[in-house]
């Protein structure tokens, strides 16, 4: 079974190298020009990308005259991130930080949580204090996008057992093998990679679905305008792989007691 604070030393090198190898960089490209236009920021804007990862879209938005403040507890992680930065020109704040403990009050216009960075804590309490957090990190008005794992097309397409193939780094060619168990009472699912060599990695994530999610949402503050299916505003579906979800913070709401 996982760690609780699995988290914490989860995204290692092998670990990033492995999802950054399943990722199609085009398809962050498509994602972050999706998010310019929800958002429409003005030239200087600022934004939050909470559970930033290696920079992914936060790099991009970055790219588009943004000023931008990556948040990932993970050090390896920010590292990738920070020399992709310099590599590229650009000047991006990171901040190493438990998502649970933002400090920032009223500094951005819009914030973001993509790739299912939601849900590692597994208990609603510790969600709603992240999306608090998001809550008070935006000037009034400003917007958050979320993106995460669909719970309904999760159960639907189930898959105990998987192969995923490592096309980057030292087990470049190998497979690592993906095991799952869902657990539909609590609504977590628990993970264990193992890569060729004996590694193994284990995670567990709460998978929510969108009635949930907007729920917890409303509860901390923010005014739901746009729930889809997918990044090209797809109506949700059972079927959907993905939910998103496009919210604001109001000129005045503070949220309601959970």
């Amino acid at each position: 079974m996982a760690d609780p604070d699995w988290y914490r030393s989860y995204f290692d090198e092998a670990v990033l190298r492995l999802y950054r190898s399943r990722l199609d960089p085009a398809e962050a490209r498509a994602e972050t020009a999706a998010l310019l236009e929800w958002m429409a920021l003005p030239l200087g804007g600022e934004i939050l990308d909470v559970g930033c990862g290696w920079g992914r879209h936060a790099l991009l938005l970055a790219e588009a005259g943004l000023r931008v403040t990556g948040v990932d507890i993970s050090p390896a992680a920010l590292a990738e991130a920070a020399s992709a930065a310099a590599k590229m020109g650009l000047s991006v704040r990171w901040e190493e930080r438990d998502m649970r403990a933002l400090a920032f009050d009223g500094e951005f216009d819009a914030a973001l949580s993509l790739f299912s960075s939601l849900g590692y804590f597994l208990s609603d309490q510790e969600d709603l204090t992240v999306l608090r957090g998001i809550h008070r990190a935006l000037r009034p008005g400003g917007t958050f996008l979320l993106e995460t794992m669909h719970r309904d097309s999760f159960v639907i397409g189930f898959q105990p057992r998987e192969r995923w193939l490592a096309l980057e780094g030292e087990t470049e060619g190998g497979t690592v093998e993906v095991e799952r168990r869902f657990d539909a009472l609590e609504g977590v699912n628990r993970e264990r990679l193992t890569w060729p060599d004996g590694r193994v990695k284990e995670h567990a994530m709460r998978i929510r679905t969108a009635t949930e999610w907007v729920a917890l949402l409303e509860v901390a503050g923010f005014e739901i305008e746009a729930v889809w299916g997918g990044w090209d505003e797809e109506p949700l579906e059972r079927t959907s792989p993905i939910l998103v979800v496009l919210g604001r913070r109001g000129t005045s709401s503070e949220g309601r007691p959970a």
